[in-house]
């Protein structure tokens, strides 16, 4: 996985993004960098490793913290994205904010699989039962109490004390330490230094293919053609696609499939854009790949007893050595 360092996270995010996300992507990353500046500002370690999520339809931001929180947004978050959403191209980060320069935040990207993140939070997320509130900005050293979660979700929002952001505290303040602890020595080990070009060149490739793949897998799940005429195969286009690329885009996702003469339409009576394939293409490409699979378990172990049984039928028949036959 990439890791990008000492990088003005404004500038880098903002060029991720825009490879990703088609819908609400100036709102959502504003309210991200909004946290990031307050991270820098803050004296807490905990609440300076954020973890960034990029899909089509919006860009979330949690610090990493509340991740392993049960029940706080940050767990729900990282459940929706590693386990609910999953047909969505996801663009996930660690974040480390270092510094602010003259007006640029800093700081370090690790990229990150947010499913397997999701599954490491699930395992280890940890209990809570008691949220802080602050009362006022807590980088101006404002009034902060805490009170029983059952409590705050009775009176939560409107029978609290003013306050400026809340939130969940374990019950095991140490073992949350370990845990993010574990989570930076694991992003040290396996990550790779780029450079911000070469990563959103990389990401900028990845997903054609990301959604070429989606277009067969659907049309892997059409037993036959589904034109009237059975003459071609279509499915929708990821209204995502559909709705954020331009001509150029589509065409390289296009020359993306492997089908020769793929195209796009939208059909008499629908709204959605669909890929439509010939009949023939499909079933030769299905023909190609059956081909290049390898056999299953079960398969190979018959395989392998049908080749050992035919060993010993040649045996049998085989006539003796020489200096085998009976005198």
């Amino acid at each position: 996985m990439d890791r990008i360092d000492n990088v003005d996270l404004r500038e880098a995010l903002q060029r991720i993004a825009e490879n990703n996300t088609f819908f609400h992507l100036h709102n959502d990353i504003g309210i991200s960098f909004d946290q990031m500046e307050r991270a820098a500002k803050l004296d807490d370690p905990t609440e300076k490793s954020l973890i960034w999520v990029s899909n089509p339809g919006g860009i979330d931001c949690y610090t990493q913290r509340e991740t392993f929180v049960k029940d706080s947004r940050g767990n729900n978050g990282v459940h929706y994205h590693g386990f609910d959403m999953q047909s969505d191209r996801k663009l996930a980060y660690t974040v480390e904010v270092t510094a602010i320069k003259d007006g640029k935040i800093y700081g370090n990207l690790f990229e990150l699989d947010i499913r397997k993140y999701a599954e490491s939070v699930r395992q280890n997320a940890l209990a809570s039962n008691t949220v802080r509130l602050y009362l006022a900005d807590p980088r101006d050293n404002g009034q902060q109490i805490t009170m029983p979660k059952d409590e705050f979700n009775r009176r939560y929002p409107l029978d609290l004390p003013k306050m400026t952001s809340y939130r969940y505290e374990p019950d095991n303040p140490a073992a949350l330490y370990a845990l993010l602890d574990g989570a930076y020595k694991d992003r040290e080990a396996n990550s790779t230094p780029s450079d911000l070009w070469q990563h959103t060149s990389r990401l900028y490739d990845e997903r054609y293919a990301f959604y070429a793949n989606q277009t067969m897998r659907d049309i892997g799940k059409l037993g036959e053609p589904n034109s009237p005429d059975k003459k071609t195969f279509s499915v929708t286009l990821n209204p995502y696609v559909a709705n954020a690329f331009g001509p150029e885009e589509l065409a390289k996702l296009l020359d993306a499939l492997p089908y020769k003469d793929a195209a796009f339409a939208i059909q008499k009576g629908q709204r959605d854009m669909r890929v439509v394939v010939p009949r023939d293409e499909v079933l030769k490409e299905r023909k190609a790949q059956a081909a290049h699979e390898k056999p299953s378990i079960i398969g190979q172990l018959q395989e392998a007893k049908k080749t050992a049984a035919q060993g010993k039928e040649h045996q049998k028949s085989a006539p003796k050595r020489n200096n085998d036959m009976e005198v």
